[in-house]
């Protein structure tokens, strides 16, 4: 009886850390991208806890411990989200490379490397003129970024949706309503990382045969679902995608030594310590607010909607490539 109670709790500690990875990743990959969506959150933590399990589960088994490793991670997180969870990674066709070079420099460094690890890199190790550096150009992109849910277009998107039934707001908020809104996501994100560090933190992620089967299978079937009737043909893209993924962690597992880097960012964290967040919020809605303020038509915006994936492109098929390399030629080093 011990025993199950004591594999149930493990279980219990497994699911809360992966349900708290999934809503900072859902904040980074979703609430600073389109606030249109509203303030609806849980729904996509659920969803998300999928590629988020994968992840966890990855990092723990190839032993990931620096930064190129955790550029890769992030990687398998875009490629899960955008080419298990939906179709779209296939949408240019199979020979694409940009699509997923756009989505790692999306989610994979935006929310696995930047939201989800350097923020918790920072955090323990107290260094808040980096988190609060950080803060600040982030907060500056989210600002810019949401001017471009002014343009028609993407306003005709979400009101389909809306007409759909989904729950979002279309159409140019307020100020006020949009710093409530980055501030509220901002909080959350604050509470979560604070609750990370203050026992939720799991130091090893190892999981048992029939939660591989299970992880295997949502994976496999949400794939089946949702992926091979649009695009019949993805299996084959998935698969090199994975491959240019996996093999260059594998080179990396068998130069590590037996521990992660979940061991080494399971320090606490107090309340205050997030405090340098705030500028994500802060300087967001002072973009917004100028903007809104000194509105002057759909250039900036429609300049920020057409160069900001470029450069995400651009900038994710670098940092792939550059974590490759350290993993192939070099052996990693420790993150300083």
């Amino acid at each position: 009886m011990n025993n199950f109670y004591s594999g149930f709790l493990r279980i219990v500690r497994r699911l809360i850390f992966v349900l708290l990875t999934s809503t900072v990743l859902t904040i980074f990959s979703e609430k600073a991208y389109w606030y249109m969506q509203g303030y609806e959150l849980l729904g996509l933590v659920l969803y998300y806890a999928v590629p988020a399990a994968a992840c966890l589960w990855a990092v723990h088994f190839f032993r990931v411990r620096d930064h190129s490793g955790m550029v890769l991670i992030g990687a398998l997180y875009a490629f899960c989200v955008e080419g298990i969870l939906t179709p779209v990674i296939y949408e240019a066709g199979l020979l694409d490379p940009v699509m997923p070079a756009y989505f790692i420099g999306w989610h994979g460094l935006l929310g696995m490397f930047f939201g989800w690890y350097l923020l918790r890199d920072w955090l323990v190790k107290k260094r808040w003129q980096k988190l609060l550096t950080a803060s600040l150009l982030l907060g500056l992109f989210w600002g810019l970024w949401s001017l471009t849910q002014w343009l028609p277009e993407n306003i005709a998107e979400f009101e389909a949706l809306a007409r759909a039934g989904e729950p979002v707001r279309p159409g140019k908020w307020p100020p006020q309503e949009f710093t409530l809104y980055t501030l509220y996501f901002t909080l959350i994100l604050m509470l979560v990382h604070w609750l990370l560090g203050r026992g939720c933190w799991k130091t090893t992620f190892r999981l048992s045969g029939p939660e591989k089967g299970i992880l295997l299978l949502t994976l496999t079937g949400l794939f089946g679902l949702v992926v091979i009737p649009v695009q019949p043909l993805a299996i084959i893209k998935l698969i090199v995608l994975l491959g240019l993924v996996l093999l260059p962690l594998e080179i990396q597992r068998r130069k590590q030594p037996t521990s992660s880097i979940l061991e080494k960012l399971g320090g606490r964290i107090r309340l205050h310590e997030t405090l340098p967040l705030l500028a994500m919020p802060a300087a967001a809605s002072l973009v917004y607010w100028l903007a809104y303020i000194h509105s002057s038509g759909d250039y900036i915006p429609e300049l920020i909607n057409e160069s900001t994936p470029f450069f995400q492109a651009l900038i994710g098929g670098a940092a792939y490539l550059w974590a490759v390399g350290r993993n192939i030629i070099n052996r990693p080093k420790n993150p300083s």
